[in-house]
């Protein structure tokens, strides 16, 4: 069951970003305010800009395409490189539901239900078909590419093996600070807490103004290297539970206390198990997708008039 949740999981997000989402591009989360196609001629949106075997694709339906899935459209209308991005995801989202219609694909009302629960949609899109395109392709995609595709035990060893540079830790400390914006201020707090350090919570909570002064001024570990080198040369040469020098920031003045240390290690493998397992089991996934992609392109008839595009089309590079 694990094993099916987790496919499902991953080969849904391998949708979502080949089939008409782009990371560069806000995602709905309000009333539509785009204004692509607007300018664009009913006889311009009328053009055939693509065909697969005998279906035909216009402007118009690459625009809707485009108006379905972003909220402001308008930085797409202004940058024909991501215009051209998301053609691209269009040509690729046509073919494979080319396919699910070819083969039939059908659902039933529980496979429906489930979907618009699961991505907290009303139940009136139940209805919509570009959401009953994405169930079927969903379902198409799970049954003809990704059931069957598993990790074993053997491949995550392997991997671990392989790359156990990369499951290294450097040291760490569970780190807590005050921040004040007053350096008078924050030297004064110092003072107080070289003679009675056991209040450091208590005058986080009070007079600091960091977003973790509510929890005492507990930020949590930090590994060696991810701070900044001015922070970092005083938090690593702290012993435990003393209080640091005052640091200048351009956020005010840092006092740090370390309450814990983690020395530098090799994570388990039983640590990082589940972690590989879900990279592996992406990439595999991402490769059959990408080779079903390559197949389909030499089994369909695909005809991409580009110069019919209401914009200039820029190729990708590389």
């Amino acid at each position: 069951m694990k094993k099916v949740q987790l496919i499902l999981i991953t080969f849904a997000i391998l949708l979502c970003l080949h089939c008409g989402k782009d990371t560069s591009v806000p995602e709905d989360s309000g009333e539509k305010n785009g204004t692509i196609g607007e300018t664009v001629g009913n006889a311009i949106k009328n053009n055939i800009i693509l065909t697969i075997n005998d279906r035909q694709f216009t402007n118009k339906e690459l625009i809707n395409f485009i108006k379905s899935r972003y909220t402001d459209t308008s930085i797409i209308e202004k940058n024909p490189k991501l215009a051209s991005r998301i053609f691209d995801t269009f040509i690729e989202h046509k073919m494979l539901l080319f396919m699910v219609e070819k083969e039939n694909t059908l659902l039933d009302q529980g496979e429906i239900s489930k979907y618009l629960k699961d991505k907290h949609l009303p139940l009136n899109k139940a209805n919509d078909p570009s959401v009953i395109d994405n169930i079927k392709a969903q379902k198409y995609l799970y049954f003809k590419l990704y059931k069957d595709i598993d990790v074993t035990d053997v491949e995550i060893r392997q991997h671990y093996e392989r790359n156990l540079d990369k499951f290294k830790k450097a040291q760490e400390v569970l780190l807590h600070q005050i921040l004040i914006k007053n350096k008078e201020k924050a030297y004064e707090i110092r003072e107080t807490l070289l003679n009675a350090p056991q209040r450091f919570a208590e005058i986080a909570k009070k007079q600091s103004v960091s977003m973790e002064a509510k929890n005492g001024g507990l930020m949590g570990y930090f590994e060696k290297g991810t701070l900044p080198k001015d922070m970092e040369d005083v938090v690593f040469a702290l012993k435990l539970n003393t209080i640091s020098p005052v640091v200048e920031s351009p956020y005010g003045y840092h006092i740090f206390k370390v309450t814990k240390v983690k020395t530098e290690r090799t994570l388990f493998l039983e640590t990082v198990k589940n972690e590989i397992k879900n990279k592996l089991l992406s990439d595999k996934l991402r490769w059959a997708y990408e080779d079903f992609l390559s197949q389909l392109k030499k089994q369909l008839d695909i005809n991409v008039m580009y110069r019919s595009l209401f914009f200039t089309y820029q190729p990708a590079k590389g």
